[in-house]
Formats: structure tokens, C-alpha cells, sequence
């Protein structure tokens, strides 16, 4: 009996490690946005300038791939505004904040930044008529102690969860906007992605079923060979 006991709990311990294995087991679907890194130039993207604000997709110094997004301004009057926005996409499986996402990309700021000096990125979320409920902001620069970098950071931020009501969700990278002031050259900007969680809940009902099943099985065993034990003796 001893023996039939440990094997029952060594099935039920190698059972509940596969589920727990599978489980875990998550998958990241990118939802957006589209043209992440401009390979295909502006297309996807809202553009936006006014004074002496620039913006252009250059070919000389991406993160990845043969483009990037650049934007900049030096003058120090702080009323040149430049911004990159995307198309807005749908969350999809991460609408209402059901599924969790993750946010990325790589930024080079190549000049030295003045003091105060910073370039604002938002994910931000919006309802199903495109209306504005919230957003997430990262503040670069002067904020995040760079300046005239030699390579490329990336910044990734996991488990962001969309407000209840968020359907569609877009990128915004801008200068001279909303308070946050920007007058240090030209900033670069590459492989956005919005990624959702993902993972199918099929190899888990088959794990569990199984483990039923092993459980269910070893169980029938032990109470059989624990009756033939009582009437042998």
C-alpha cells in the first residue's frame, strides 16, 4: 500500500506541474501600431508641425531595420511644436482592460539636452466613438537623464491594463506639447509595439481533463486493491 501511495502522489505532483507549465505558457499578439518602425515611411501616421518644429523619417541611423522617426527642433523660444501620432488601432483582446499589454520602443536623443528639455511619447486610449479616456505618459530627456546618446535605449513597460471603457488606442510622440518643452535638436524614435497577452485556454482544459482523469483513475486503484487487502484478510 505504502508503494501505491507514492505513486499516486508522484502522478498527481507531475500532473499539476504540466498545468501549472501550461498555464504560464502566455503568448504576445501585436496589436499596433501599424508601420512600428517607418519602413514604410509616414504611412499610418498623423504629421504635425509649426515654427521651426521638424520631423522626418531618416534613413541614416535606425535602431532596427533601414528607418526611424525624427523629430526636433532648436529654437529657444519654446512655440515650435512637432508631433508623430498613429492611426489609432483597436485593443482587441485587451479592450476594457481584459487582457494585459506591454508597451515598447527605442529612442536616441544625438544632441546634448538643455536643462528642462523634454520629449513627451503617450499610449493613449479611447472609447469606441474615438473618444479621449486616458493615457500613459513617458517623459525623455532632461526627466530621464539623457543626453547626446550614443546608441539607442528601449523602454518596456508590461501589465498595462486599459481603462473599462478604452476600444482603440494610439502612439503620440511630440515636442512643445502640453507644458513639456523641447529645444535640444533632433530626437530619434523607433520600433514602437503594443503587444496583448495572449494564450489559449484549449491545452489547459485538455491538462486539467487529464489530470482528472489520472487522479480519478489512481483513486479507483487504491480503493480496489484496499477492498481485495480487507476480504483477503
Amino acid at each position: 500500500m505504502p508503494k501505491q501511495l507514492a505513486a499516486f502522489c508522484g502522478i498527481v505532483a507531475i500532473v499539476c506541474r504540466c498545468f501549472a507549465e501550461t498555464t504560464s505558457t502566455a503568448k504576445q499578439v501585436m496589436i499596433g501600431p501599424a508601420n512600428p518602425g517607418a519602413e514604410d515611411g509616414s504611412d499610418g501616421w498623423w504629421v504635425g508641425a509649426s515654427g521651426s518644429g521638424y520631423l522626418l523619417v531618416d534613413h541614416t541611423d535606425p535602431a532596427s531595420g533601414i528607418s526611424d522617426f525624427t523629430l526636433g527642433n532648436t529654437n529657444l523660444n519654446g512655440n515650435d511644436a512637432v508631433g508623430w501620432r498613429s492611426v489609432g488601432f483597436p485593443l482587441g483582446p485587451a479592450a476594457a482592460g481584459a487582457k494585459p499589454i506591454s508597451f515598447s520602443f527605442a529612442y536616441k536623443l544625438i544632441d546634448d539636452v538643455n536643462p528642462g528639455d523634454n520629449v513627451l511619447v503617450q499610449l493613449r486610449f479611447f472609447d469606441r466613438a474615438t473618444n479621449w479616456i486616458s493615457e500613459r505618459d513617458f517623459v525623455l530627456g532632461d526627466r530621464s537623464h539623457d543626453s547626446a546618446m550614443g546608441r539607442y535605449k528601449t523602454i518596456t513597460v508590461g501589465d498595462i491594463r486599459a481603462p473599462s471603457r478604452a476600444q482603440v488606442a494610439d502612439v503620440h510622440v511630440n515636442i512643445n506639447f502640453q507644458g513639456y518643452h523641447w529645444s535640444s535638436g533632433a530626437a530619434r524614435f523607433d520600433d514602437f509595439s503594443v503587444k496583448v497577452n495572449t494564450r489559449s485556454l484549449v491545452p489547459e482544459v485538455i491538462v486539467l481533463a487529464a489530470a482528472l482523469l489520472g487522479i480519478g483513475t489512481t483513486t479507483a486503484f487504491l480503493w480496489h486493491s484496499r477492498r481485495k487487502q480487507q476480504n483477503a484478510a
